[in-house]
């Protein structure tokens, strides 16, 4: 799957393009001084710290991950607002509209929550999940 050697060496690659120093960085994150050592020594990062990574870094999570070559943030990502993003529920039927596109299958809603960045595809589920314990 993801290799956490790939995934440091590609951290320390964006931040001395980006002129950021490691250190200074683990600091201010609040991430142990050692967050790089253990990543080159095989341990996995926690979501929400290669999270915090990537805005620091001003990248995404997908670049840092080797899932994309593009290593900056681009404007079809969920950023906390709408975004082109609506849901409609009339009663029995819902409706969500993705830029324009109407989408009435739960699969669709599904795909948009996969396609969202780790951070907020995590708070969709816990949301989810909450709106499933209150009925």
């Amino acid at each position: 799957m993801y290799n956490s050697q790939d995934l440091a060496i590609r951290i320390k690659s964006v931040a001395k393009e980006r002129k950021k120093i490691i250190k200074d960085m683990l600091v201010e994150l609040e991430l142990g001084s050692n967050t790089m050592s253990a990543m080159y020594h095989g341990k996995s990062i926690a979501f929400d710290s290669l999270a915090k990574i990537a805005d620091y870094l001003d990248c995404s999570v997908d670049y840092l991950l080797g899932r994309t070559d593009n290593p900056n943030l681009t404007t079809d990502t969920y950023s906390g607002d709408n975004n082109g993003v609506q849901a409609i529920n009339n009663g029995n039927h819902s409706s969500l509209t993705v830029n324009g596109n109407s989408k009435t299958d739960t699969e669709e809603l599904v795909e948009l929550i996969q396609n969202l960045p780790l951070i907020k595809r995590a708070e969709a589920i816990l949301y989810l999940n909450e709106l499933k314990t209150k009925k």
